[in-house]
């Protein structure tokens, strides 16, 4: 072949070829068949579309999926003394704001009825762009990495059916015996009540007050263990975008798992979104100290 076709093939390939023999469309970089201009993550597949936040970011380029943050900003770290490294958790949803390496590893946008095979159980659907029931449990079938896990739902519907109720989430363990849980327990005669247990050990609580149904909830259960080598677990709880109410405690319990799941008794919930977060290294901040987004 003469040089200058060689050049042309090269530059060709270079150009206009992914490497397999397929050419690369310039208005549609990432080949999802959604043009660059109306892509919501131009540069990664995503032939779905799904944007849980509406923040113009989808769910598979998001690094905040269930939380609003159409700049994208990750710059915490980078302010923080001495300087890190951004670790991919934007500083909207990101629980350690100056500390590095944190990792979002799932989100679950209960967009596809498939994503429920990810989980076993019963007792849950997914359809309607959300994961809904009244009684039942499910846990993850694959457990994450690392030091410290944290389960967040986006729950849009928390009613009660009967006089009596609860929702849970749970982390290390199936939170039935082993593990953590965070619940919401609703009983007659008081206030709703957010309540985190270490199954088999140590409970504690904080008065929510009588919860509006249809009010957005965000409900976070964080599981860790400090330097020490002593369990550390919180439940943290918003509504309506308002300051967390948190709760925690401090168990002897110092190995991690990476399980998780949901559970409900007699409670109308719909999740229309669950994130999970993983922190690879131990953890020596308790979740009382004054810093903001303490540890974990």
């Amino acid at each position: 072949m003469r040089p200058l076709a060689m050049l042309a093939l090269v530059l060709g390939a270079c150009a206009g070829d992914d490497g397999g023999g397929v050419p690369v469309d310039p208005d549609d970089v990432d080949g999802d068949g959604v043009p660059n201009a109306s892509d919501l993550c131009p540069n990664r597949r995503d032939p779905a579309q799904h944007d849980d936040d509406a923040d113009g970011a989808g769910d598979v380029c998001d690094n905040c999926p269930a939380t609003p943050n159409p700049d994208q900003a990750d710059t915490s770290e980078r302010r923080a003394s001495p300087p890190q490294f951004p670790d991919g958790v934007g500083d909207a949803c990101d629980r350690r704001q100056t500390q590095a390496d944190d990792v979002l590893a799932r989100f679950f946008p209960f967009a596809d009825p498939a994503e429920a095979n990810g989980f076993t159980g019963s007792g849950f659907t997914i359809a309607a762009d959300a994961l809904s029931g009244t009684t039942g449990r499910w846990q993850v079938k694959r457990a994450e990495q690392g030091d410290g896990l944290s389960v967040q739902a986006t729950i849009t519907r928390l009613a009660w059916p009967q006089a009596e109720g609860r929702f849970e989430l749970h982390a290390d363990g199936d939170g039935v015996a082993s593990g953590f849980t965070c619940a919401v327990v609703h009983a007659p005669g008081t206030p709703d009540t957010l309540v985190l247990t270490e199954i088999n050990g140590v409970t504690t609580s904080k008065p929510l007050g009588n919860l509006a149904p249809t009010s957005r909830f965000v409900m976070t259960l964080s599981r860790a263990f400090s330097q020490l080598q002593t369990g550390i677990a919180g439940c943290f709880f918003s509504i309506d975008g308002a300051a967390e109410l948190r709760i925690d405690l401090t168990t002897s319990d110092d190995n991690p798992i990476g399980t998780y799941g949901f559970a409900a008794t007699d409670a109308d919930v719909e999740l229309s979104a669950a994130t999970i977060f993983t922190t690879p290294f131990a953890c020596d901040t308790p979740f009382t100290g004054a810093a903001p987004h303490a540890c974990p």
